[in-house]
């Protein structure tokens, strides 16, 4: 019998369907990139924030933030221009809320 190794972020869940069976899920993080501090092409001060690949942009003053599909690094598809957003212009109030966006994001699709 060959050992199974599951990487230290990968949590087995006890899952129960609706007749009552159990069986053992094995669930992963979303991937995640970033807060990180940038410049737009104006100059101004955005910040950066990647969960699920929805990419989060906050430039600084602004009510609303920018998502788009991609990563941090990588190319991006637009998805939502004006998403609002409240609180304080820092990384993570950003994170908190593209992590509790993605979960509602997703949850609408039953994902």
């Amino acid at each position: 019998m060959i050992p199974t190794v599951l990487a230290p972020e990968v949590v087995a869940e006890k899952f129960t369907y609706r007749n009552g069976r159990t069986e053992v899920i094995f669930t992963v993080p979303y991937p995640t990139e970033g807060p990180v501090c940038d410049k737009d092409d104006s100059g101004r001060r955005v910040l950066l924030f990647m969960y699920a690949h929805f990419v989060f942009c906050w430039t600084e003053g602004a009510a609303f933030v920018h998502v788009s599909h991609g990563t941090l690094g990588g190319s991006r598809m637009t998805l939502w221009p004006d998403v609002k957003i409240a609180g304080k212009w820092s990384g993570a109030v950003l994170a908190e809320f593209g992590q509790r966006w993605t979960r509602e994001q997703r949850a609408r699709f039953g994902t």
